[in-house]
């Protein structure tokens, strides 16, 4: 099995690989290694994931001590990587969090004479 990854799965890989990047009491060497190892195992075993919630075709890998998990799909002889996965959404809280920080600059929230 080979493994490709789609276009979808880049702003996963970034949000990973920024995330270790900026949490230095973590392990970062770790982290990679242990996505690596669920790589290998995807290529041994492509139906080693769970179902992913309520699609059939799409299957998820949880990197080992990690919050992350690969969501992907298999095709003939390809694992499809879809995304690289926050299982806590925190790619998503951050987004938020950028808006919330714009919105009380733009309205002046956060000035109480405003």
């Amino acid at each position: 099995m080979k493994i490709r990854y789609l276009e979808t799965a880049k702003p996963g890989l970034i949000w990973m690989k920024r995330y270790f990047q900026t949490q230095p009491q973590l392990d970062q060497a770790s982290a990679f290694e242990n996505f690596e190892k669920a790589k290998r195992l995807l290529k041994q075993h492509p139906q080693a994931g769970e179902q992913f919630e309520d699609f059939v075709d799409v299957r998820e890998i949880h990197i080992t001590r990690s919050a992350f998990s690969i969501l992907y799909t298999c095709i003939d002889d390809t694992i499809f990587i879809i995304d690289i996965r926050d299982s806590r959404g925190l790619r998503s809280a951050a987004a938020l969090r950028k808006f919330t920080l714009e919105l009380r600059d733009k309205y002046k929230l956060d000035n109480p004479k405003a």
